[in-house]
């Protein structure tokens, strides 16, 4: 619009210049106002043929101010150009549509990628993917915590976070492949490697595999304790019965030995057995539990019933100081069976003429303490993190001498725990071992 008014003045300018002339015209003779004719004619076109291009140019300008604004922002458009032609306008609809179906993809790709973003970092798995020169393009919340990054690496190199030479040799390979490797701070990690879709670079797919290789060895060392225990009862039933169909059962001597054997290890076979069931029941979630309000004093009272005659046998003394008003919230089977065990161990493996003592007190948090105690030589700290582990022995050679399965703490933990509550071991001063558990606190 500026521009116009400029070339109307200048245009006005040439008319008032021609209106002089044409009044100084009359002094002039024929051939020198032919001449200053045809350069006013002259001057006139030029200067209609200037107004009439910028009359025609205005729509134009207009279209090419309004499509740049389009550009920089898609959500505005090319409004409605009075001054402009049919074809003007059509090419003005064209853009507008053009720009609606751009701001319709931008939508639709905004919308994929936070729902990609979303999909990424709810998943388990580290998720990372990279460009041809190694840089990260995306790093899901997975992925961060498994390399402990705080930040947000979109654009770093890869090598600045994983320095593990056997991923790169991965990314490198012209295959789609996997490799197990330890980042930090030892932790197991499966590592899948594949071309990223539509373009160059990789994507790798990150899953922490230590609870899972943990699993495996401890289902290991299962089988093989399993079949280590079943092998030595096994092993003297048959050979007694042999022994005994050899012509042993006549011998008056040899024969009741043979079947004391016989006994005692079909019994030793037959806890094995029953431990295994119960504690298979107890992690398929099939043994029930009625928890129900149980004073614990009473409880105890009744569990060292059971432990007595192996108590008097070895002269230790079993102390109980347990108020009656202490009250838990358990199986009261359960219980009975948690502190049978828990007694009969520290019968068992305190010295002769020792002490064991049951003890129990309410904690800060209103939830009720109960302590095996004994002064016995205890257990080293190697082996206290283990001790509930099935068929885990401290002493296996002791153990065996006190006629243990090695399944009792273990059943001991998953009854524990199915009751809400937590068992665990420390060490007694001056020497020996306090197990203890803790349960909710139930009503009187």
């Amino acid at each position: 619009m500026a521009q116009l008014r400029v070339r109307l003045v200048v245009l006005a300018a040439v008319i008032a210049v021609a209106m002089v002339i044409a009044v100084r015209l009359t002094e002039l003779d024929r051939d020198q106002l032919s001449i200053v004719a045809g350069m006013v004619g002259f001057l006139l076109v030029i200067a209609t043929g200037w107004i009439v291009h910028a009359w025609l140019r205005r729509p134009l300008e207009e279209l090419t101010s309004s499509v740049q604004d389009v550009v920089r922002d898609t959500s505005r458009r090319v409004p409605a150009l009075q001054s402009a032609g049919a074809s003007e306008r059509q090419l003005a609809d064209w853009v507008n549509f053009l720009a609606d179906d751009a701001e319709r993809a931008h939508r639709s790709l905004a919308r994929e990628r936070e729902l990609l973003a979303t999909v990424a970092d709810g998943m388990t798995q580290g998720v990372i993917a990279i460009d041809d020169d190694h840089k990260i393009e995306l790093l899901n919340d997975a992925a961060r915590k498994m390399l402990g990054v705080t930040s947000s690496p979109v654009g770093e190199p890869l090598i600045e976070f994983v320095r593990v030479p056997e991923v790169f040799g991965l990314i490198e390979d012209a295959r789609a492949a996997s490799a197990e490797v330890e980042l930090l701070g030892g932790v197991k990690t499966l590592i899948r490697v594949a071309h990223k879709y539509g373009g160059p670079g990789r994507v790798l797919l990150l899953e922490d595999v230590t609870a899972m290789r943990r699993l495996e060895s401890v289902r290991r060392d299962f089988v093989a304790n399993v079949s280590h225990e079943l092998r030595t009862p096994v092993s003297v039933i048959r050979a007694n019965a042999e022994t005994l169909l050899a012509g042993a059962k006549d011998d008056p001597v040899m024969a009741p030995k043979l079947i004391d054997g016989l006994h005692r290890n079909a019994e030793r076979l037959a806890r094995i057995l029953t431990d295994l069931l119960d504690l298979s029941r107890l992690e398929a979630g099939q043994y029930r539990l009625e928890l129900t309000p149980v004073p614990v004093g009473a409880l105890a009272e009744q569990s060292m019933t059971a432990v007595e005659p192996q108590a008097a046998k070895r002269n230790v003394k079993v102390s109980i100081t347990v108020s009656d008003e202490l009250v838990v919230k358990a199986d009261a089977k359960a219980l009975d069976q948690i502190l049978v065990n828990l007694i009969d161990n520290g019968v068992k493996y305190t010295r002769p003429d020792g002490n064991v003592w049951i003890e129990a007190r309410p904690d800060a948090d209103g939830a009720i303490r109960i302590e095996v105690r004994d002064d016995g030589p205890g257990i080293a700290a190697k082996h206290r993190e283990r001790v509930f582990e099935r068929f885990y022995r401290a002493d296996p050679s002791r153990s065996r001498e006190a006629g243990g399965t090695g399944l009792g703490l273990s059943i001991v933990k998953h009854l524990v725990e199915s009751m809400d509550g937590e068992v665990g071991v420390e060490p007694n001063a001056p020497t020996g071992s306090i197990f203890w558990l803790r349960l909710p606190k139930g009503e009187s």
